[in-house]
C-alpha cells in the first residue's frame, strides 16, 4: 500500500511540472535610428539595433550604408562591429552575388 502512494504521489508531481518551454528574450529597437546611433558614436546602440536584427543594408537619406556612415564618421570600432555582422558599402550591394 505505501508503494502504491508514493507512485500515486509521484504521478500526481509529474504531471504537474510545466512542459512549455519559456519564449525567448527579444531584443528591444532603441528608439535612435542606427543612422543616428552611429553619428553619435553610441556603440550601445548600435549593438542594440544588431541584436534586434536590424538590417545592415538600409541607407541614410545621403545613401550611405551604416558601414559607410561608421567610416566616414570616423568611428573604427562601430565599422568593425558593422562588418562583422554584415555591413556592407553601397557598392558591394550592387556587386553581382553569384
Amino acid at each position: 500500500m505505501k508503494y502504491v502512494l508514493i507512485t500515486i504521489a509521484s504521478l500526481v508531481l509529474v504531471g504537474c511540472a510545466s512542459t512549455q518551454q519559456p519564449k525567448p528574450m527579444t531584443a528591444k529597437t532603441p528608439e535612435i535610428s542606427i543612422h543616428d546611433a552611429i553619428g553619435k558614436g553610441n556603440s550601445e546602440a548600435v549593438k542594440q539595433h544588431l541584436a534586434a536584427g536590424t538590417k545592415m543594408d538600409v541607407k541614410h537619406d545621403d545613401g550611405w550604408t551604416p558601414l559607410q556612415l561608421a567610416a566616414g564618421e570616423g568611428q573604427k570600432e562601430i565599422a568593425e562591429l558593422l562588418r562583422k555582422h554584415g555591413g556592407k558599402t553601397s557598392e558591394e550591394l550592387k556587386a553581382p552575388r553569384y
